[in-house]
């Protein structure tokens, strides 16, 4: 082999190695890219649990927000029976009183 030849060898291996680091370089890379991925797809499926979690929690609120709005109107219904009954009961004893006030003087006089 002459000289100018295994200079063009060498030159050749020195390239070709070369490459070969990039292409490690390349590899480290792609793998530091994957691990990225790999936990944001984590740090994704985590967030996507708080989020179940929160309308899970949500959808309780409502419910139990739903029972108090049942309760109210119960309480509602019943006060207003009880008013209902109460003026019944006033307009009744309104009216006793009236008849009273317009009989009674003819009872006892006579």
């Amino acid at each position: 082999m002459r000289y100018g030849d295994a200079k063009i060898t060498n030159a050749i291996a020195e390239t070709t190695n070369e490459f070969a680091e990039i292409t490690n370089e390349f590899a480290e890379i792609t793998n530091a890219i994957a691990e990225i991925t790999n936990e944001s797809a984590e740090i994704t499926n985590a967030i996507a649990e708080i989020t179940n979690a929160f309308a899970e929690i949500t959808n309780e609120f409502a419910k139990i927000t739903n029972a108090i709005a049942e309760t109210t109107n119960a309480i509602a219904e019943i006060t207003n029976a009880l008013a209902s009954k109460n003026r019944r009961h006033h307009h009744d004893c309104n009216n006793l009183a009236l008849t009273r006030e317009r009989y009674a003087p003819q009872i006892f006089s006579g």
